[in-house]
């Protein structure tokens, strides 16, 4: 993805709101909110050009896919409808996918997902492919 496009924002997860780890680095279009699966309690981010991290994300219900308000600072954990397609997935690590599909059972105890991954070699840092 493009740079020169895209904003990045770093992601940090915490099971205690104490000791912080790196999650990702996320890259979206500017605007857009972000879903990320399965994370702990509390999360935050910040854009990657901002010293600073915003304020602390406390988990918000039990569904398995949190969806960020990266402007606004906001974290609410829902069920992705057809409404969230094509929305960016960031996985940990910092792999970002476009969601496809998201289905769950009527008893939310299983559910099925699909992201769509793409690359151009005008992404690659220069000679990664040498």
């Amino acid at each position: 993805m493009s740079e020169s496009v895209h904003e990045a924002w770093i992601v940090e997860t915490s099971k205690d709101g104490e000791r912080w780890r790196f999650f990702g680095k996320a890259w979206v279009l500017p605007g857009e909110r972000l879903l990320i699966h399965g994370l702990p309690r509390y999360v935050r981010v910040r854009r990657n050009d901002q010293p600073d991290f915003g304020d602390v994300l406390p988990r918000t219900g039990p569904q398995p896919m949190a969806l960020i308000d990266l402007e606004h600072g906001t974290r609410s954990e829902i069920w992705p409808g057809a409404d969230h397609h094509g929305m960016p997935v960031l996985l940990p690590g910092g792999e970002v996918g476009r969601l496809l599909k998201f289905d769950h059972s009527a008893d939310e105890e299983e559910w099925t997902w699909a992201l769509e991954f793409r690359g151009s070699r005008a992404d690659l840092p220069p000679g990664a492919l040498s």
